[in-house]
């Protein structure tokens, strides 16, 4: 591969919905590009992108993957991105390095809650998104429907740039492009545009010119002069303005067989910003704010977005220059990481196969092997310019259970695996939880965590599985009371006696705990009303419901007695103890559960199934927004009752809602539930 300079590269996400073709559209452009000779398939397993056994097995795409095509003396790194909701961590992290999105939607089905979902990441990244509209030559397929739920659904700035052609009995027929003037038939052969046709291409050419001139003024004053642009100021005012983000041109085509491609080609290059015309990175660098600007000259700057593990290779660091470049072998600084990197071999991926580069300019994608610390998010610079780009936001995993290997003794072998695909995967999250005295995994889904699962097998060695995890539950009081405990032992020598008068007081909550004393007259000693302190702090890790966290109470010592000879710490420790655990049950105790706030986005003919699935799992519903033709339910649930929430929201939306969860408060748990999970806590006791 010939060497490129940084204004003849292009870097596009491919993004949208699950199922919507995203991944046949890209084999399709390698495929017209002539990067490939031969068309690759997910049913055959031959796709450049769907390269890993993992996805040919579920013929679905699990991770993002990178296809580089030559076209016209541009070099384009396609950027295959999953569409399932769980591996959406990948998706975003593919836009953050690319110079411009493709969102991909279906012919016939148009917008859909996946589409919606990737559309607001790339808005929030700023990104410019060209919209294709395939699988045109299905039965239920409209072009113009498309068009008009783009339109009420994402950006009514969306506008025809390629279009489909009608054939001789009415189905698809071919592309025509707007701005080239060009039109081929459906089999990509070079095609002209019938009567049929003519009048509604007009119409759309008319629609795009007047779109272009309304985003600049000397535009618009050369509209008015000429009742049209130039082509000259068509092509300059249409990149302006989809760089902007003023306009989002829709094209059109067709997979298998190809049709549409050889435009879509043209339109990276024509209408998206190269890697040094791109918006600047953000620059964390001390909180200054200042920005990287893209400057081919200036000090090497890099941002790694994606790490994967190979049993043959070791790690894969995927990484994006966004100023400078390196040539040759050459120390770099982890400013993230404040640790030296060797960048000696690295190379240039497309699919499975990788191509050695001797050197990389910015706006280059590249990978290198056998980095010491490098992974997901971090920065990597010149090491005379140290600075720290802003990480990566990626969502909240919404999907929670604990883990545990199958065979015991290999909790260590399991943890180390889990830290390494979490440095890899940024959407995972694995943590020892003391307080349930489990580890767990959180994730985007089932699926998401099933593949952890099968990856910490066939990397690591370590079979391991998922169950229910415990409810961190927390206890607390709703009224005061008083009493005392007396702990008097004697055991032939040196006894044992504490006596201790507590009260015990809510407190609002999130307030915590306070521990006072209010003796006088030395009735307990001074030096044991640490002791009391300490014994009642241990009480606090297990309370008398469902031996969960105690919070947001008092405990007040006011009186009691000491013995000259048989009191101790210990004597008044366990008096504290014993008398807390009473006063507890007397000062009308409430088990506490934690509350998660929901967004649920879904089609409207589900939001009635929706809301009363909700319902029946003691949530309740804050509100409701539209966009576009879905519903976005604002709720709040208990988290015990949204255990594989993802599967049920799916199976409710036929897999077209999604959801975010994240913690909102703990408040009390209902009556018969405290009552089940206390007698639930006793009978575990006694067969323990």
């Amino acid at each position: 591969m010939k060497d490129y300079s940084s204004t003849a590269l292009r870097s596009v996400a491919v993004i949208g919905h699950g199922s919507v073709g995203k991944t046949s559209l890209c084999d399709a452009i390698l495929y017209a590009a002539t990067a490939v000779d031969r068309l690759g398939s997910i049913a055959d397993g031959t796709s450049v992108f769907d390269f890993t056994q993992e996805s040919r097995d579920r013929k679905q795409s699990l991770s993002a993957s990178i296809g580089i095509c030559e076209w016209k003396d541009f070099k384009i790194n396609i950027i295959d991105t999953p569409g399932f909701a769980d591996f959406y961590g990948e998706t975003i992290s593919s836009i953050a390095v690319s110079d411009g999105a493709l969102l991909v939607l279906d012919g016939g089905a148009g917008v859909e809650v996946g589409s919606l979902q990737t559309w607001g990441f790339a808005s929030r990244a700023s990104l410019p998104v060209l919209i294709w509209a395939g699988r045109l030559d299905k039965e239920n397929s409209d072009y113009s429907r498309v068009l008009i739920k783009a339109r009420e659904a994402l950006n009514r700035k969306v506008m025809p740039v390629t279009v489909p052609l009608r054939s001789a009995s009415g189905g698809f027929g071919g592309v025509y492009d707007l701005i080239a003037d060009k039109a081929v038939d459906a089999k990509g052969a070079p095609a002209t545009v019938g009567a049929a046709d003519r009048e509604r291409i007009e119409a759309w050419k008319r629609e795009l010119v007047e779109a272009v001139a309304e985003t600049d003024e000397a535009l618009m004053e050369s509209f008015f002069a000429n009742d049209t642009l130039s082509p000259e100021e068509m092509d300059r005012g249409l990149k302006a303005a989809v760089a902007g983000r003023q306009i989002f041109p829709l094209l059109a085509g067709t997979s298998t067989p190809p049709c549409g491609q050889e435009f879509l080609l043209d339109s990276f290059i024509r209408l998206l910003p190269s890697p040094v015309d791109r918006r600047p990175e953000a620059e964390a660098d001390g909180g200054s704010g200042s920005v990287v600007p893209p400057d081919p000259a200036g000090p090497f700057v890099a941002r790694v977005f994606k790490t994967t593990i190979d049993k043959h290779v070791g790690d894969m660091v995927f990484f994006r220059i966004l100023r400078g470049g390196i040539e040759g072998t050459v120390d770099v600084q982890n400013s993230t990481r404040s640790a030296t990197e060797r960048l000696g071999s690295y190379f240039f991926v497309s699919g499975s196969r990788r191509v050695d580069a001797s050197r990389l300019v910015t706006g280059d994608i590249a990978a290198a092997a056998k980095l010491k610390v490098s992974s997901t998010n971090d920065s990597l610079c010149d090491r005379q310019k140290q600075l720290v780009l802003k990480p990566i936001s990626f969502p909240e995993p919404v999907y929670r259970a604990a883990i545990s290997p199958k065979k015991r003794g290999e909790e260590d072998k399991m943890g180390a695996g889990l830290s390494k695909l979490t440095s890899q995967d940024p959407t995972i999250i694995f943590r020892n939880e003391a307080e349930i005295g489990q580890t767990t995994v959180s994730g985007m889904g089932e699926q998401h965590l099933a593949t952890m699962l099968a990856r910490l097998k066939d990397i690591f060695g370590v079979e391991a599985e998922l169950s229910k995890p415990r409810i961190a539950y927390h206890e607390t009081i709703s009224k005061t009371a008083s009493g005392q405990y007396k702990h008097k032992k004697q055991t032939g020598g040196r006894g044992q006696y504490g006596h201790v008068f507590m009260r015990v007081e809510p407190r609002p909550r999130g307030q915590g705990f306070e521990f006072s004393s209010e003796v006088v007259g030395g009735t307990v000693p001074t030096k044991f009303i640490a002791a009391v302190e300490k014994g009642v702090l241990e009480s606090l890790d297990n309370g008398p419901i469902s031996g969960s966290r105690v919070v947001d109470l008092k405990a007040v010592v006011y009186d009691g007695s000491s013995h000259p000879v048989d009191s101790s710490d210990m004597a008044f420790k366990l008096a504290a103890r014993k008398c807390f655990k009473m006063l507890m049950l007397q000062a009308g105790p409430q088990l506490l559960e934690p509350v998660m706030t929901l967004e649920i986005t879904v089609p409207e003919e589900f939001m009635g199934d929706v809301i009363g699935d909700i319902n029946s799992r003691r949530g309740r519903i804050q509100g409701m927004e539209a966009e576009g033709g879905f519903q976005i339910i604002k709720a709040m649930a208990p988290q015990a009752e949204l255990y594989q929430y993802t599967s049920s929201l799916r199976s409710l939306t036929q897999a077209r809602g999604s959801f975010t969860a994240s913690f909102s408060h703990y408040e009390p748990v209902p009556r018969e539930i405290q009552e089940r999970i206390m007698s639930e806590t006793t009978q575990e006791e006694e067969e323990e």
